[in-house]
């Protein structure tokens, strides 16, 4: 049976039932959120886009999606533990049938997230932006389904 993968802002409200485990992959902790109400199992950082491209498409406005999904995706690229992480996802997403662990040596923290993923049946994205066509997630999401493909 393989998993789901879902995307959900932040804002909008957490399904039990249905968003499985709940991957926050945003750079920064939500200010407007306490901490003993953090609605995530797990912070992975290392797939959040850079701090300097968050800012020249977020806030500064100075790249259009296009150009910010083409620098997202060579930062990923370029980076070994997003790569790993979504090795990870992807096995479970797309070949949970093969029982065979992803073919790399997962460090004790990537372990940890192996292991609490196959618990669950879905794992949902989740980021503080409101679009997901124009967030980082939805190319998360897209990469994890189509991991051979894109990377």
């Amino acid at each position: 049976m393989s998993m789901s993968i879902k995307t959900k802002s932040l804002k909008e409200p957490t399904d039990k039932s249905e968003d499985g485990l709940r991957i926050l992959i945003s750079r920064f902790r939500p200010r407007y959120l306490p901490k003993d109400k953090e609605n995530w199992d797990l912070w992975c950082k290392e797939l959040a886009p850079s701090r300097v491209l968050w800012k020249e498409y977020v806030k500064d406005k100075k790249i259009d999606w296009t150009e910010y999904s083409r620098l997202y995706i060579e930062e990923i690229k370029d980076n070994p533990k997003a790569i790993q992480l979504l090795q990870i996802l992807a096995f479970f997403v797309n070949e949970r049938n093969n029982r065979n662990k992803p073919q790399v040596q997962l460090q004790q923290e990537q372990q940890k997230i192996y292991d609490l993923i196959q618990k669950h049946d879905a794992v949902t994205l989740l980021c503080h932006c409101k679009d997901e066509k124009f967030c980082h997630r939805s190319i998360v999401k897209d990469i994890t389904l189509n991991f051979n493909l894109q990377l």
